[in-house]
């Protein structure tokens, strides 16, 4: 009898030490981290950046338009990387430079983008902007949540 106990304490012991395991193997990456760039590249977040992908779909991007800005999320997503890992910043310093990133890839972009597009890409902006400031990406936020670009 009590052979079986210990056998029985031995199994679900294993057994619990396997279930963490397991879940961790069943992770599967999450569909908005796919595609190339994005606005700081996530790093594991919520995945609210933009992405070539969901820039096609909302702003319906033509080939040349993908080819054109594809290069400036990759730089983009490069340089938020090396601003991540710069130890040497402060948290002003690091948040100051992600913001020049981004503002100089946007503008990049819309240089790139039909008006039509533009307001739409504004759009999109000031939603992220708004994400980012914790307000849960809600539309219509007035005038709390600046965009990343000024003016037009």
């Amino acid at each position: 009898m009590k052979r079986y106990l210990i056998l029985t304490i031995l199994a679900c012991g294993a057994f619990l030490a396997i279930c963490p395991a397991m879940r961790a193997q069943d992770a599967s990456p999450s569909p908005s981290t796919s595609g190339t760039g994005g606005w700081g590249g996530g790093g594991g977040r919520r995945g609210g950046g933009l992405n070539i992908d969901r820039l096609t779909t909302a702003l319906t991007l033509t080939p040349d338009e993908v080819t054109k800005i594809t290069p400036i999320l990759d730089t983009l997503k490069t340089t938020m990387t090396g601003i991540r890992a710069d130890t040497t910043l402060s948290q002003t310093d690091r948040m100051s430079k992600m913001k020049d990133a981004r503002d100089d890839a946007d503008t990049q972009i819309k240089a790139i983008l039909t008006p039509d597009q533009q307001t739409k890409f504004d759009a999109l902006l000031k939603q992220m902007a708004s994400r980012r400031r914790g307000g849960g990406g809600g539309g219509g936020g007035g005038a709390a949540a600046s965009p990343s670009v000024s003016g037009s």
